[in-house]
C-alpha cells in the first residue's frame, strides 16, 4: 500500500532503539547497552520533537498562526534547528537569537532553512552567565521588543517541551524494551528531555534508576578541551555539583526524578564517540557521547549486570565535523579506562 506523507513534521518521533552487541563483547560489559538515536528525527536531533509539541499546542489554544506570528529563541543550536524546520514546514517566520561557541554547522542549517539569526547584545548575553537562566528573559524580552507580532517558545521554562518527552520518547523507549528498561541515562540542557522521560518511567517503574551525565569541571583547566564554559563543553551542562543546583539550572529540569549524577570528562566523551563508530557504524554527538560514556560506565558495575541501559543519544557527529570531533587523540584517549 503506498504511503504518502503530507509534511516532515508526520516523520518526528518513533526513533530507534539500537543494542550495541560490538560494543558490549569489546569492552566486555555486565549490563547490556541499547541507545536511543535520536538523530533519526527529520532535523537531526531530540529537539524536533520539543519544537513540535511547543509549536503545535500553542496552535491548539490560539496562541499563534503562520498568518501573523514570527516565533522566536535564543538557542546554542539544534532547538533552533528543530523550530526552523517545524516552521518552515508550517509557514512561520523564525527569528533566532545565537549564543558564542555555536558550531558553524548549526549556523549553517539554520540558514537553510530560512531562519533570521540575529546577535542579540552582548551585555545580555553576558548576564546570561552572570545571573543564571533567569537571564534567558531578558534576552527574550529584547528578541519580542525587536520583532512585531512574536512570540517566543522559551524552551528552558516551557511545560511542553517536558511534555513532549513525557508523551511520545518516554513511551517509545517503554514500549520498545516491553518494560524492561533499568536504566536511563540523560543530560540536561533545556532540562525537557530527561525530565519527560524520567517522570514517565518513574510513573512505570518505580525502582528504575535514573542517570544524569555531569561534565567535570576540571576540564575547564585542560588544554586539550576546547569549547569549555560555564561548567559544559560542547553544548554538554552542568546542574548539579556538591553545593546542589547551580544557577544554570533550567526551570524544566525536576531534580525528584534523578537517582544519581555521574560525572564525566571529555576524554570519555571522545572515547565513547570513537568506540560506537569504530565498532558499530554509529557517529554521535558531544552531548550524545557523554550520555553514552555514562551508560558504559554503568555497564562496566557488577551490580549492572545483565541490567538493560539505555541514553538517549540526542544528535549525532556531523554537526561538530568543524570542531574535530572525529578526530583520535592520544592525549585524550590515554587518560580513559574503558
Amino acid at each position: 500500500m503506498a504511503r504518502i506523507y503530507d509534511s516532515i513534521t508526520e516523520l518526528v518521533g518513533h526513533t530507534p532503539l539500537v543494542e550495541f552487541h560490538r560494543l558490549e563483547k569489546v569492552l566486555g560489559l555486565k549490563g547490556r547497552i541499547a541507545g536511543k538515536l535520536e538523530y533519526f528525527n527529520p532535523a537531526g536531533s531530540h529537539k524536533d520533537r520539543a519544537a513540535l509539541e511547543i509549536i503545535e499546542q500553542a496552535e491548539s489554544r490560539g496562541e499563534i498562526s503562520p498568518e501573523k506570528t514570527t516565533l522566536v529563541e535564543f538557542t546554542s543550536g539544534n532547538m533552533g534547528i528543530g523550530i526552523a524546520s517545524v516552521a518552515a514546514a508550517k509557514g512561520y517566520k523564525f527569528k533566532v537569537g545565537i549564543q558564542e561557541g555555536v558550531s558553524i554547522e548549526r549556523k549553517k542549517l539554520l540558514e537553510a532553512y530560512g531562519s533570521q539569526i540575529v546577535n542579540p547584545p552582548k551585555e545580555l548575553i553576558a548576564g546570561v552567565f552572570e545571573k543564571g537562566i533567569e537571564a534567558f528573559n531578558d534576552v527574550y524580552q529584547w528578541m519580542l521588543d525587536t520583532t512585531p507580532d512574536s512570540w517566543t517558545t522559551r524552551q528552558l521554562s516551557n511545560p511542553d517541551n517536558v511534555g513532549a518527552h513525557y508523551r511520545h520518547t518516554g513511551p517509545e523507549i517503554w514500549e520498545d524494551t516491553d518494560g524492561r528498561v533499568d536504566i536511563f541515562v540523560g543530560g540536561v540542557g533545556t532540562g525537557g528531555s530527561t525530565h519527560g522521560v524520567s517522570k514517565f518511567l518513574k510513573e512505570k517503574k518505580s525502582d528504575i534508576k535514573i542517570v544524569i551525565a555531569q561534565p567535570d569541571k576540571r576540564d575547564v583547566e585542560n588544554p586539550v578541551v576546547k569549547g569549555v564554559e560555564d561548567g559544559g563543553f560542547h553544548g554538554i551542562h552542568a546542574v548539579h555539583d556538591e553545593n546542589g543546583l547551580n544557577p544554570m539550572a533550567p526551570t524544566n529540569f525536576n531534580a525528584d526524578y534523578v537517582d544519581e549524577y555521574e560525572t564525566v570528562s571529555y576524554a570519555e566523551t571522545l572515547r565513547a564517540i570513537h568506540l560506537l563508530a569504530h565498532y558499530e557504524g554509529i557517529f554521535i554527538g558531544a552531548s550524545s557521547g557523554a550520555s553514552l560514556a555514562i551508560a558504559i560506565k554503568q555497564a562496566l558495575r557488577d551490580e549492572n549486570k545483565g541490567k538493560l541501559i539505555v541514553p538517549l543519544l540526542p544528535d549525532n557527529g556531523e554537526r561538530y565535523l568543524s570542531e574535530d570531533l572525529q578526530h583520535v587523540r592520544d592525549d585524550v584517549e590515554g587518560k580513559v579506562n574503558f
